[in-house]
């Protein structure tokens, strides 16, 4: 029979085994941390994108003849979009181009015959730059009783908020691509007749010299698309006073058998002769500085809204060209 000696020994033995045993294991599981890891790997492919905020810009209340100033869209106004890159590669080239109408509006009394595309001009967000046209489109108009022309010339006006140029080109044979192409530098409005006579001697389309008008022959397209039933004549113009005018390239759709169209364009490199001319001061890339995924630019957008041009909502659209040079090369 044991003794109580012996029992509390073997209670004392039990006691201290469980604390080791508990201190060993509490120890190990408080003190030891295993860690290890994982290499995480990524191959992003080449795509060229960009996002362009605000998605929408809108005006309110503008009256015929005159320039905007910030959009009333989105609550506060703004008169600018900003560009940026989302992609993955670098975008070398940016340009845009607009929507226009499919033929003159003016006099249709329809304010769906109209497109804001067409009154669109945009600047680089920078001190000392100008407001251009991406590409403004016109086309040629019944007779004006003041306007003197040479025989078998069609005519039509260049219009810009309260300014209106008036323009001519030789259609007697039905082909403008290599016509002669008259513009007048001093501008009409509701104070002043501006330069209506284009029947004498001219300066050339990017003179300054002491004649009324500008005149040169346009060079037919040849590089594609614009080639065949697509060709067109083009031509680098000032527009406007010897002391104040705007650098444009004009382009006319060859068949003027039945109306003409000219396209005025400063921002679109994809307008017919842009590429065959080669980028200079008449017309543009908007932006030739690279543009690192991420980043972005600024630019600035108005509406110059033409003389005649009839009350209601008009809608159009301006489209932002990217391009990623040498990708994967």
């Amino acid at each position: 029979m044991k003794t109580l000696a012996h029992t509390r020994n073997f209670l004392k033995i039990s006691i201290l085994l469980l604390v080791i045993y508990y201190l060993m294991n509490g120890a190990s599981a408080a003190n030891i941390t295993a860690t290890d890891y994982i290499l995480l790997y990524v191959n992003v492919s080449e795509k060229t994108m960009v996002d362009i905020q605000p998605s929408q810009l809108s005006w309110l209340g503008v009256e015929p003849g005159t320039q905007t100033d910030a959009s009333q869209a989105w609550g506060t106004p703004k008169e600018a979009i900003q560009i940026e890159n989302i992609g993955s590669t670098n975008i070398s080239r940016i340009w845009l181009n607009t929507s226009y109408p499919s033929s003159s509006p003016f006099g249709t009394a329809d304010p769906s015959a109209y497109d804001t595309g067409n009154f669109a001009v945009v600047r680089r967000n920078s001190s000392g730059e100008s407001f251009f046209f991406v590409n403004r489109v016109e086309y040629n108009e019944s007779e004006l009783i003041y306007l003197q022309l040479p025989a078998g010339y069609a005519h039509g006006r260049f219009r810009s908020a309260n300014k209106e140029y008036f323009w001519a080109i030789d259609a007697s044979d039905g082909n403008c691509s290599d016509s002669d192409f008259r513009i007048g530098k001093q501008p009409h409005n509701q104070t002043q007749l501006g330069t209506v006579d284009l029947t004498g001697v001219c300066d050339t389309l990017t003179g300054t010299g002491a004649q009324e008008c500008r005149a040169g022959t346009l060079t037919p397209t040849t590089q594609s698309p614009y080639t065949g039933n697509n060709q067109w004549g083009y031509a680098n113009l000032f527009v406007g006073p010897n002391s104040n005018y705007e650098n444009y390239t004009v382009a006319v759709y060859w068949n003027c058998s039945s109306y003409v169209k000219a396209m005025f364009y400063h921002w679109n490199m994809d307008a017919p002769g842009a590429q065959e001319l080669g980028a200079d001061s008449f017309h543009m890339y908007f932006s030739t500085t690279t543009l690192t995924p991420g980043a972005n630019i600024i630019a600035n957008v108005k509406l110059r809204v033409p003389y005649g041009t009839v009350a209601g909502n008009i809608s159009g659209t301006m489209t932002v060209q990217a391009q990623a040079i040498n990708v994967g090369g």
